[in-house]
């Protein structure tokens, strides 16, 4: 039976293997099919369901705290690996922090509440001093702050850590916010004879004045961008990557290149070495199993990854040179296969 494409799709050790070997500031993120996509748009119907047309911008970090706004910068920093539903698999396989819904909404919402108080430039009135606290307050060594679990001036923080609203000024309103946001949070009934009352209806009456104006401030400096990190995945987990070479398919694009070379612009008779592979892979994983004495199943999987790289990669060749070039890549898919059968590893040390 000839071995159809879709029948072998790429294993994710593979497809693992690939992204930490990928520069930080190289990958390319699958964005719209993730848990956060779907968070980031809950948050922006939330904003307006409360008739609010300021939407705040977010961009994608790596290193340092990750989540939060840049200090009276209005755009909120997201881990970067959560723009991607690999990298936040490799997140949490490496045993690091995962983030379901009930994590990620009520994080945007706080930080939805700190851009908008840096767009709109709050934090500088004598009311929101008078209401918040200085702006200028130190903040906490290390936000190992003092709270009271029992104080009513402070709303109830959504999310960890708790008591949030009581570790600085900014974070009160960011907290106020999150919860003056918050569909059905009854807000009104909840905290009628708390005294943060009163700050929850000073978010309430700004939001209202700020519904229909574009804020002063859009732009500012961001922190750590993913996309100025050249570093390797594998260097920012700090692990190693030979430990994740096992049942890995690994990367050929160099001896692909070499088996088919660019050719220059304006040759006659080339054909894509992804169709060449197509029309032969029977041939391929045949003469190949034959070779080296593996099981079809064994050999199928690195045709496959032959096809698929040289598609993304654009490869042509001469149409004269087809028996050729089909000759070199038998020897470089044997040379795979071999390697797997004495190491267990596609991937040579």
């Amino acid at each position: 039976m000839t071995p159809s494409f879709s029948n072998y799709a790429d294993n994710w050790e593979t497809e693992r293997y690939e992204l930490l070997n990928t520069r930080v500031c190289d990958l390319q993120f699958n964005f719209q099919d993730t848990l956060l996509n779907r968070c980031i748009q809950k948050l922006y119907s939330e904003l307006s369901a409360k008739k609010i047309q300021y939407r705040p911008r977010y961009y994608f970090t790596c290193g340092g705290d990750e989540w939060g706004c840049t200090d009276r910068v209005p755009i909120i920093g997201i881990p970067f690996h959560l723009a991607d539903s690999r990298l936040t698999r490799i997140e949490r396989e490496m045993g690091y922090t995962s983030y379901d819904k009930s994590d990620l909404i009520p994080l945007l919402r706080h930080e939805a509440g700190h851009a908008i108080n840096y767009a709109y430039e709050l934090f500088r009135t004598a009311e929101w001093e008078e209401i918040f606290g200085s702006f200028e307050r130190t903040y906490p060594a290390n936000f190992k702050f003092k709270f009271n679990p029992h104080s009513r001036n402070y709303v109830k923080s959504q999310g960890e850590p708790r008591y949030y609203a009581q570790a600085h000024p900014d974070e009160d309103f960011a907290e106020t916010f999150a919860v003056w946001l918050t569909p059905r949070s009854n807000w009104r009934t909840v905290y009628e004879n708390w005294p943060a009352i009163r700050k929850l209806e000073y978010v309430e009456r700004v939001m209202r004045r700020l519904r229909h104006k574009k804020p002063p401030i859009q732009a500012g400096p961001l922190d750590q961008p993913y996309h100025s990190k050249t570093y390797k995945l594998i260097e920012y987990y700090g692990e190693n990557i030979d430990d994740f070479k096992d049942n890995a398919l690994g990367l050929y694009d160099e001896e692909l290149r070499r088996i088919f070379p660019v050719m220059p612009n304006g040759v006659d008779h080339r054909i894509l070495a992804k169709d060449l592979i197509r029309t032969n892979r029977r041939f391929l994983v045949e003469t190949i199993a034959g070779w080296t004495g593996a099981r079809e199943k064994v050999v199928a999987p690195v045709i496959i990854k032959f096809y698929s790289r040289s598609r993304d990669l654009g490869l042509y060749l001469p149409q004269e040179e087809e028996s050729f070039r089909l000759a070199s890549l038998t020897a470089l898919g044997t040379t795979v296969v071999m390697n797997y059968l004495h190491t267990g590893r596609y991937i040579a040390d």
